[in-house]
């Protein structure tokens, strides 16, 4: 028995921890079912290679179980936990019919967190495509007494329930968000003034009418250096929000930079579902340039139209607009987008009403990304 101690443990808890491996703890099996047995509205769940649960009639295990992706792009990223009765696909692990003196939970937690760095130190490619049984089976983990390690679980599963509501109130809110911009800008749902009175009715017009398209900057690998001139991509671009990820610098002075409240727009991208997705850029950030495959719309009325750039109808005119081979929109197709546009006035209250469900949105990303990395440190040192 090593004598291990991990960095944080609960006060009252002293003991060493055990180090025995994930086959003496538990039974590993693999399923009997693929794919195309699922059934839309079965009885029991069913696991396949996703983390997409997905529905079936039968069940061949009514148990405590942890399943995980054996082969594909689920490898060492999908993990459930479940107690009751289920199906599961003939290349996902089940680790089940846990020992004596085992907590489940506390598997599934260690197991989760440990697992993918063991598969990738152990593959020799950047990437890990399948799993060989004894991976599992001879996979290392430190057990503290039942006690300590059912007083963890119940710790980091009460972190995850946290975590599923605040997800679940986000989800919530971007729907509602969705319908009521359906709502709006079909005129379903109109403002009123001050005096309760109906606005002017709206017009149509295409963004070049009230904007403009312009270029980003063209560049070589031989410009690229550490203290140029940031150049916002589409990697830059992360669910409407700006990400200072993988940025590139590039030795230039000749470049058009964005100002406060332009729309910066992915108009060319290797996949078709990235063309078209948008950010408004922020005053803290003017100055800075923008790529070749980017394009930035400039206007006035750009608070509002922020909107409308998320809506289902500017969606709808992007894939109308996809290049049949190259997945790409044309400048000038785009400048042809037809737009409603309300009075001056209307347009400040539809942008006010869903900019604040844009902050409370926003709010609730940052609790989420807060509270995902409190568990991450927790994990961390939890488990050594």
């Amino acid at each position: 028995m090593d004598k291990l101690q991990p960095i944080l443990r609960f006060p009252e808890f002293k003991d060493f921890l055990a180090s025995r491996i994930i086959g003496d703890v538990c039974n590993l099996t693999t399923g009997n079912k693929d794919t195309q047995n699922k059934i839309e509205d079965g009885l029991y769940p069913f696991f396949v290679r996703s983390q997409t649960v997905e529905r079936i009639n039968s069940f061949t295990f009514d148990g405590e179980a942890i399943l995980t992706s054996g082969d594909g792009v689920g490898v060492g990223k999908n993990y459930h936990y479940i107690n009751g009765k289920f199906d599961f696909h003939q290349r996902v692990y089940c680790l089940c019919n846990f020992k004596e003196g085992i907590y489940g939970k506390f598997v599934f937690h260690y197991f989760s967190e440990n697992f993918l760095k063991r598969i990738t130190r152990m593959n020799a490619k950047n990437s890990v495509d399948s799993v060989r049984r004894e991976m599992i089976f001879d996979m290392p983990i430190n057990l503290p007494t039942l006690p300590e390690q059912t007083k963890i679980a119940n710790f980091l599963t009460s972190v995850d329930e946290k975590l599923n509501l605040l997800k679940e109130k986000k989800e919530a809110l971007e729907e509602y968000k969705k319908g009521m911009m359906q709502k709006i800008f079909s005129q379903e749902i109109r403002f009123k003034d001050e005096n309760g009175k109906d606005f002017m009715d709206w017009e149509e017009k295409t963004l070049v009418e009230i904007g403009e398209v312009i270029n980003g900057l063209t560049y070589s690998p031989d410009n690229i250096c550490s203290d140029g001139i940031l150049v916002l991509r589409s990697s830059n671009i992360k669910n409407k929000r700006l990400a200072f990820v993988d940025n590139v610098y590039v030795n230039t002075t000749k470049f058009n930079p964005v100002i406060e409240n332009d729309i910066l727009i992915c108009v060319r991208n290797g996949s078709r579902n990235l063309i078209g997705k948008n950010v408004i850029i922020p005053k803290e950030i003017e100055g800075v340039a923008f790529g070749a495959f980017m394009t930035v719309y400039r206007s006035n009325l750009n608070k509002y139209l922020i909107h409308w750039f998320d809506s289902e109808d500017y969606k709808q005119n992007v894939n109308i607009n996809l290049g049949a081979t190259i997945n790409s929109i044309n400048g000038s197709d785009l400048r042809k987008f037809i737009v409603p546009i309300p009075s001056i006035q209307e347009q400040i209250k539809i942008a006010d009403f869903l900019t604040a469900i844009d902050e409370k949105i926003e709010l609730i990303s940052i609790q989420i990304e807060d509270t995902q990395e409190y568990k991450k440190g927790l994990l961390q040192q939890m488990f050594c």
